[in-house]
């Protein structure tokens, strides 16, 4: 007797699983939901699984090494830094991932920080909300005036890039060797040190690696302007907590934006959740509507393909390398 065909959900981000069993259910893949996302429990259900369809959760070692009829792990989402792509390739089994479903979410986010923190919004909103109606007492600087440093100039710096210039800011980028698009004027900072000490706003778009683990540390933190201003919406990691609470007590800079942290997330005592000119947003800058609805239908379409032994198309998911 055949062995059916069965996809297993290790944990979702959202309501029901209609997208997904419209693409699974017609081609005979049963759908099986983990109960629960840890090591223990996957390890019982992965040696069943055709595919593995992952959102948060992580997969170890321990557990890939069971996968054994696994044809592929798909992560809805563009970081695998929770997928053990060692142990992956170590087993032959090819990760995709879907890096490009909220660029625009996630560039609006950015500039929402950058607009909010620039204007002193929350500051305002509490003298209101408290029943006041004074004016505070530092003035903001115009937007047009300011430059936007990018540390990485991938599909997200670039689409930030884009909004920033309708604004008049200039920009400035580094860590990115790639030739820009027409439509963006920016100037290449030979490094992040340079990048740093030159502009009034820092925006990270890198993904999180060995070489990108605390980039952002006491020593880039403390050439930046007192007045600068550094946004997150890429990886908690990237940015050394301790020392960014440090630079923010101490007036080093003025201000940070942060949709993503280390420790996520953060504890509810924490530091950064009480300074006021940090503004803290729970992993929430890659979420709307169309972008969970098309990453869905992404990763469902390019689950349907490899059970039924065909490459997924390229225009749904990539190849993890």
């Amino acid at each position: 007797m055949t062995r059916p065909l069965v996809a297993l959900i290790t944990d979702v981000d959202w309501e029901g699983l209609s997208v997904e069993e419209q693409a699974l259910l017609p081609v005979g893949c049963e759908i099986v939901v983990a109960p629960d996302s840890s090591p223990e429990t996957l390890r019982k259900l992965v040696p069943h699984a055709d595919v593995i369809m992952v959102c948060f959760a992580t997969l170890p070692a321990t557990v890939i090494a069971e996968a054994s009829s696994a044809r592929a792990i798909l992560r809805w989402g563009g970081g695998t830094n929770n997928i053990d792509l060692d142990a992956a390739r170590a087993h032959h089994i090819p990760v995709y991932n879907v890096p490009d479903f909220c660029v625009e979410e996630v560039a609006d986010h950015a500039l929402m920080m950058i607009l909010a923190l620039s204007r002193g919004l929350e500051r305002q909103i509490a003298t209101t909300r408290s029943g006041g109606w004074s004016l505070p007492g530092d003035l903001p600087r115009r937007l047009s005036t300011q430059t936007l440093g990018l540390v990485g100039m991938g599909r997200t710096g670039q689409a930030l890039a884009r909004r920033a210039q309708v604004l008049g800011m200039s920009v400035r980028y580094t860590m990115s060797e790639r030739k820009l698009p027409d439509d963006i004027t920016a100037t290449r900072a030979t490094n992040l040190a340079t990048l740093a000490s030159e502009v009034d706003v820092m925006s990270l778009h890198l993904p999180l690696t060995e070489e990108t683990f605390h980039i952002i540390d006491a020593e880039v933190l403390r050439v930046m302007r007192p007045h600068a201003t550094l946004i997150n919406v890429a990886r908690g990691g990237l940015v050394h907590t301790d020392d960014l609470v440090k630079a923010l007590e101490s007036r080093t800079i003025q201000s940070a934006g942060l949709d993503v942290t280390d420790p996520e997330p953060l504890p509810a005592d924490h530091r950064l959740r009480f300074l006021p000119q940090c503004l803290v947003t729970p992993h929430f800058a890659y979420r709307s509507r169309e972008a969970i609805t098309e990453v869905r239908e992404r990763v469902a379409l390019a689950a349907r393909d490899i059970v039924q032994d065909l490459v997924p198309n390229p225009r749904h998911v990539s190849l993890v390398k």
